[in-house]
């Protein structure tokens, strides 16, 4: 193995959480946990977690977060 493939590759951003929300450093996992604690919604998501809230570059992302998981959610309560 070279060192040029052990330093492409970050073995630190494993270990951080994931941010989506730069503005109020909203991570991933905080919409998903805000999400199966019942925010269904873009706008209690927004309340919930303030993501969104600050430059709104992320919005796009949120939504895209949000419709997953309320996916995953109705998946499993259809079984």
């Amino acid at each position: 193995m070279n060192s040029t493939s052990v330093d492409a590759f970050d073995i630190n951003s494993l270990m951080r959480p994931k941010r989506v929300c730069l503005c109020n450093l909203v991570t991933e996992k905080e919409l998903v946990d805000a999400i199966k604690a019942g925010c269904h919604t873009f706008e209690e998501l927004r309340d919930t977690t303030r993501a969104t809230t600050g430059c709104g570059t992320c919005t796009g992302q949120v939504m895209e977060i949000l419709q997953r998981e309320l996916k995953t959610i109705q998946s499993g309560q259809a079984q």
